[in-house]
């Protein structure tokens, strides 16, 4: 198990990447206008895709670290669903980490 110290200082990088994030998503555009012109239409919508892919990723990784949160919270933070432990250093490389890299 994570020392106390160790669970606190990760928790408050998952809350300063939440802030980031959120803030991150909140600043994307629905739409992006361009003009009226086919080619600037045409331009608008790979913005446009662009932007909700981007969104779509922001909103899966808040997720994540939604979930990361909870576990703190719940004393399962640093362990895998099946209870193994997470090492320190794959944690403070993504903090939201749910598993073992093999």
């Amino acid at each position: 198990m994570h020392s106390q110290e160790f669970v606190e200082k990760m928790k408050e990088r998952l809350l300063e990447e939440k802030e980031r994030l959120s803030d991150e998503l909140n600043e994307l555009s629905a739409h992006t206008e361009m003009g009226d012109e086919v080619d600037e239409n045409a331009q608008e919508v790979v913005a446009d895709e662009v932007s909700q892919d981007i969104a779509a990723t922001l909103k899966a990784d808040l997720e994540k670290i939604e979930a990361a949160l909870k576990r703190v919270e719940d004393g399962t933070y640093g362990m895998t669903a099946s209870g193994e432990q997470i090492p320190e250093s794959r944690l403070e490389a993504l903090p939201w980490a749910d598993s073992l890299v093999e």
